[in-house]
């Protein structure tokens, strides 16, 4: 799982780039996608480089856009850049960094590249290079709610908290019911051992998202916080159910059980 946006989703989630193409047409690309996109027509690749949430199906579409020439200037960077995140949603973070740097070669002012390079910096322990492309994504697109959430979480694993804090309350205020900045901010106060905020928060994201293991287990915690064992088990006892390598994760986010016990 990406952790950048600390969504619950993944580096996926987290960015919000791969369009939804919904319409009952969505299996029009029945008209028989395969692995290597060979016999495809432009418009079918077009539309699952572009809109489809499968990450094969968008490698395999925008890599013969790409290698056949078909798309330039913009829609040749958001090409690269959706197969990128392609690249990400499947753990390699090579190849979706290098297609990022593409991206940004043909189009140096696409707020959307920089939080999708920052969310796979985050993903690599890289915080302070995450940090910078989120700043670029918020200067260029300041009325971004995701840029804010998602650098107000790598602040937070670096121990930047107030600053986490006020990104994160930017980020609801360009859009209150944005649940990875919820989530985020949960952290923030979890880290600086705040319980009630930490609490509230986490239920006002687990209200949209119940099964979220990462919120039950912070909120879990939070509730260890507080001396309410049984609630704080029954949280746990939650996401160990969903995720059953939970605490694992939330360790590697400095969040130990045995530090809130």
């Amino acid at each position: 799982m990406k952790i950048a946006t600390f969504d619950g989703e993944g580096v996926k989630g987290r960015r919000s780039l791969f369009l939804r193409w919904l319409a009952g047409g969505a299996a029009v690309l029945s008209a028989g996608l395969d692995a290597t996109a060979g016999a495809q027509t432009y418009e079918a690749l077009f539309k699952t480089c572009y809109a489809s949430s499968l990450p094969d199906r968008v490698i395999a579409s925008c890599s013969a856009l790409i290698s056949r020439r078909l798309a330039d200037g913009q829609d040749l960077a958001t090409a690269f850049k959706n197969r990128g995140n392609a690249y990400d949603d499947k753990g390699d973070h090579v190849r979706a960094m290098a297609d990022f740097g593409e991206a940004l070669a043909i189009n140096a002012r696409d707020a959307d590249a920089f939080n999708s390079r920052g969310t796979t910096f985050t993903a690599l322990g890289q915080y302070d290079r995450a940090i910078l492309d989120f700043d670029q994504a918020a200067a260029l697109n300041p009325g971004s709610s995701l840029a804010y959430s998602n650098r107000c979480f790598a602040r937070a694993l670096m121990d930047q908290l107030e600053a986490g804090l006020a990104d994160c309350n930017e980020a609801l205020r360009l859009k209150s019911d944005n649940p990875g900045a919820l989530a985020a901010r949960a952290f923030v106060h979890l880290k600086s051992r705040r319980a009630d905020d930490a609490i509230a928060d986490y239920s006002a994201e687990l209200r949209s998202r119940p099964d979220d293991p990462y919120s039950l287990f912070g909120r879990g915690l939070a509730r260890y916080l507080k001396g309410d064992q049984p609630d704080g088990d029954r949280d746990i006892a939650a996401a160990r159910a969903t995720k059953p390598d939970i605490e694992d994760h939330m360790a590697k986010l400095g969040l130990k059980l045995r530090d809130f016990r």
